[in-house]
Order: structure tokens, then C-alpha cells, then sequence
């Protein structure tokens, strides 16, 4: 592929590039550069890729991409924005692979993103589909892993390299469904400038990530922007953002909701079956039949309502949609419990943010019949005000609160902590700090009685632990099972 081809889409304002070099490949990373490269220059919060346009050049890089002139002996093409121009290009290179599926969804909103896809992919699979699908816990082509580097952090939604060498490797596999989660941090970061999805849903908008996006307002509107890339937009209609995020959306807007008949897409007669799921009706134009899903909570009602609403506007038979539904298995890490052949129950869930962790203790109430006993801890690095709020939740939901840490990074523990029970001066729920998860989980399974229910919140899927000396193994599951062994 030539350099003249690679920049049609990207508005190019000024260049002393000669002739129509070679390119052999896209990066933003300077250490990756190869012979013939393309080299596009990212500004970030700690490093500039222009300041290493010449060490690209050494490495053999034939073009820079870059914001801004750079000097005489460097050939380089200035475009606005280098992070729009990034995926562009990788577009362009790859062979525009977004453009190869039949059907494409994308799904933001703070919690239920995980649900909903894998809801997805249970319905278009069931319907005969073969899906991709890309998003916290895996990168999935049908039952296929992607093999990629998970030395780093594993992203929701990856980097424009990762992203286009996946979705160029379904397309050559045959992939016609793509179901995606999109975080804010990609939007706001144009992570996916340029591509279009069929339907982008919009699950709900809670407090998170305000370490990065600094207010409300800010992170609500990075998520409008999935929408100027969608046919269609699905809205929570009962969440407070969904109004405005509307009004944004040039695409055509749909509803769902369970509060009133507002929606296109309505949840009615809602059974709570405890740790056995939920059941409901879905009315829609005319329409009603039952949903049953083996998955308990309000928020299962939620995600599987936005599933469903999604697939029957794309044309997926009621039949075909309830059956997927009732016969999939739990989402890994979401409410999920762990087989240990006890008196009491322990239940792993992702929920690392104030309205996911209301939300998980709310169901697991609904079947408790003893005690919940609530461990959990915060991210370092990231949004400190959530802290004290998940502190004043758990103790005010739960009967006993073990209070431990959760992915420091550069942060102490102890100062984590400390933000958490800022929250919780007041409270007359007994609870316990444990800076170790490891030896927290076992004070949780010594204190446990029969019929009390341990929840192990906030690293659902995740099988690692990073703290200040780097990212470890750590499996939460795997320290219940051995312990229990331990014991017996």
C-alpha cells in the first residue's frame, strides 16, 4: 500500500513528503516501528509522539503523521488531529474491515455493557450468525480467544492498532455479526473515529471515571458521540441521561424501559425468582411474549432488555431471542457464584462502582438467607470521590463489611482504605479492614455461617492484581477453592 492511498480520508494541511512511499504498516508506538512504517504522533498526558518523530525515522519509518511541521530532513504530512487521523489510516491499511459485517453493535453506558454483549452474542449465534465480539473480559471471534499481548492493561475497547488487526481477522473469518463494548475513554480519545455501527445502545450513565473526565457532564458527553456513528440509537429510557443523549443523537432514537409506557420497548408483570433469575413480559408495537433468564436482578431485567429490543429491531424472531435467553449460562464475573460445596454461598461480581455495587446487593438480598457479607475495595489511580460512596453502600446494605484493597497500582493501600471509610463514620454495621484481598477472602470464609452469602465485589473476571511492583496473577476463585481445600 502507497502513502497516497492511505491519506484520502485524512485532510491533510500541509507536507514535504516526495513521491508515494511504500507503507508497510500503521503505529503510534515509536518502539514498534519497522521498515516502511507509518509513524502518526500522539500527544499524551505524560508523552509526545512528536518528540519521537526522529527515533521512528532511524527505526526505518518512511512517513510521519503529525500535528504540526517537524523538521526539514523528516518526511512528514500535518494533518488536525492525529488521534482521528490514527484509525483512519488503520482503516485504510487493513481494508476498511468495519465495513465487512452484516450487522454491527456498539454498547456504552457505566454498568451492563459486559452483560449485553454476551446477551447479544447468545441471540445472533442462535440465529445463525457467527460473531465477533470485543469488550472487557475477552476478544472473541465465535468461541475463539484472540490471541493478543496481555502483558499490558487489558482495555474494554483496544487501541486503534489492536482494534483494526482484530476486526480484520474476522472479517477473513467470516465473522457477520460484531458486537462491541465502547468505552468513554475510546470516544473521548477517538479511539474509533470513523467507524458506523447498526444500533449503538446507551445501558446508563453512573458515577465513574472522573479521574479522567473530571465531571458528569464531560462523560456524558463522550458517550453521545457513539451516536453520530449509528443507524440506530437504543436508549435506557428510566436512566436521567437518556433525554439529553437524545436530543444530541442524529441518528433514529429508540427506547427502552420498564418505569411507565413511554418505551418502544416496555419490561412488564417483572418476576424476581431469587437466585434462580428474573421472568417478564416484553411489549412492543402489538407485540408481548415471555422472557425468562436464569440470571437474578433488576439490572438482568435491564441488560436483557436492551439485548432483545436491539435484536428484534434488527429483524431476530421473538422465538428465537426467548430461547437464546433462557438457556444462557451466568456471565463470568457478573453475580457469579462459585460451586464450593458450603453451607453459605460466595458470589463474584465486577461491581466497582457505587450504583454496581447498590444494584448487586439489592439482588442478592432479595435471596439471602442469612447475612451478606460484602468485601470489596477500590482502584488506585482512578475516581477518588466514588471511595467513601461505595463505603456508606456496602455498610449500609450489607450485615458485615470487609474492607481490602483492589488494584492499588501506584497508590498505597492503606490510603485507599482510608478514603473508603470516610464514608462509613456513622455506621452501626460491623466491619473489618484487611489491607491483604488474599487474606481478606479468608477471614470472609472463617466468619461465614450457614446460609450467609459472601459477596466478593469488584474484580469479577479479572484474573490478576496490580499494585505498586506491576500486575500479578490473582484469582479470586481460585484462592476460594484453595482455601476451602485448606479447611476441610
Amino acid at each position: 500500500m502507497h502513502y497516497s492511498e492511505i491519506i484520502k480520508t485524512l485532510g491533510i494541511e500541509q507536507s514535504n513528503i516526495k513521491g508515494d512511499p511504500e507503507i508497510s504498516g500503521v503505529v503510534s508506538d515509536n518502539r514498534k516501528v519497522m521498515p516502511g512504517y507509518a509513524f502518526v504522533c500522539l500527544k499524551g498526558a505524560v508523552f509526545d509522539g512528536h518528540d519521537f518523530a526522529s527515533e521512528a525515522i532511524r527505526a526505518g519509518a518512511s512517513v510521519i503523521i503529525s500535528e504540526k511541521p517537524l523538521a526539514n530532513d523528516i518526511p512528514y504530512a500535518v494533518v488536525p488531529d492525529t488521534r482521528a487521523a490514527l484509525p483512519k489510516c488503520l482503516s485504510v491499511f487493513y481494508g476498511a474491515p468495519e465495513k465487512s459485517f452484516k450487522y454491527s453493535v456498539g454498547i456504552t453506558g457505566t454498568n451492563g455493557k459486559t452483560s449485553t454483549s454476551y446477551m447479544l452474542k447468545h441471540i445472533f449465534e442462535a440465529a445463525g450468525f457467527k460473531t465477533g465480539l470485543i469488550g472487557t473480559m475477552k476478544y472473541l471471534i465465535g468461541d475463539r480467544e484472540f490471541e493478543c499481548d496481555k502483558s499490558g492493561s487489558f482495555l474494554t475497547t483496544p487501541d486503534p492498532e489492536l482494534l483494526f488487526k482484530i476486526l480484520a481477522t474476522m472479517r477473513d473469518e467470516g465473522v457477520n455479526v460484531l458486537i462491541m463494548e465502547v468505552s468513554s475513554h475510546s470516544l473521548e480519545l477517538e479511539k474509533i473515529a470513523g467507524l458506523s455501527f447498526t444500533t449503538g445502545i446507551f445501558t446508563n450513565l453512573t458515577r465513574d471515571h472522573l479521574d479522567f473526565h473530571k465531571t458528569m457532564e464531560n462523560y456524558r458527553h463522550a458517550k453521545e458521540k457513539l451516536f453520530t456513528m449509528c443507524e440506530y440509537g437504543l436508549f435506557n429510557n428510566d436512566d436521567p441521561a437518556a433525554a439529553d443523549m437524545m436530543k444530541a443523537a442524529p441518528c433514529e432514537c429508540i427506547t427502552y424501559g420498564i418505569n411507565g409506557n413511554e418505551a418502544d420497548f416496555t419490561a412488564k408483570n417483572i418476576r424476581f425468582k431469587g437466585a434462580h433469575g428474573v421472568e417478564y413480559e416484553l411489549l412492543s408495537k402489538g407485540l408481548i411474549f415471555r422472557m425468562k433468564l436464569p440470571i437474578p436482578g433488576l439490572f438482568t431485567v435491564y441488560n436483557s432488555l436492551a439485548a432483545v429490543s436491539c435484536a428484534l429491531n434488527l429483524g431476530i424472531s421473538p422465538d428465537i431471542i426467548s430461547n437464546a435467553l433462557e438457556n444462557m449460562d451466568n456471565v463470568c464475573g457478573r453475580i457469579d457464584r462459585i460451586k464450593t460445596d458450603t453451607d453459605f454461598s460466595v458470589f463474584i461480581d465486577f461491581a466497582h462502582t457505587p450504583d454496581a455495587l447498590e444494584n448487586v446487593l439489592k439482588t442478592i438480598r432479595g435471596f439471602a438467607e442469612q447475612r451478606i457479607i460484602t468485601l470489596f475495595g477500590c482502584g488506585g489511580d482512578r475516581d477518588k470521590t466514588k471511595r467513601p460512596i461505595m463505603g456508606k453502600i456496602a455498610c449500609d446494605m450489607s450485615d458485615y463489611v470487609i474492607i481490602t484493597s483492589d488494584n492499588s497500582r501506584s497508590e498505597s493501600k492503606e490510603s485507599i482504605i482510608s478514603d473508603i471509610l470516610a464514608g462509613i463514620t456513622d455506621t452501626n454495621t460491623p466491619y473489618k479492614t484487611i489491607t491483604s484481598r488474599i487474606e481478606a477472602i479468608h477471614y470472609a470464609i472463617d466468619i461465614a455461617e450457614a446460609g450467609d452469602v459472601i459477596l466478593l465485589a469488584g474484580k469479577g473476571h479479572e484474573e490478576y492484581e496490580i499494585d505498586s511492583t506491576g500486575k500479578h496473577p490473582f484469582s479470586e476463585r481460585n484462592v476460594v477453592l484453595d482455601y476451602l481445600k485448606l479447611k476441610r
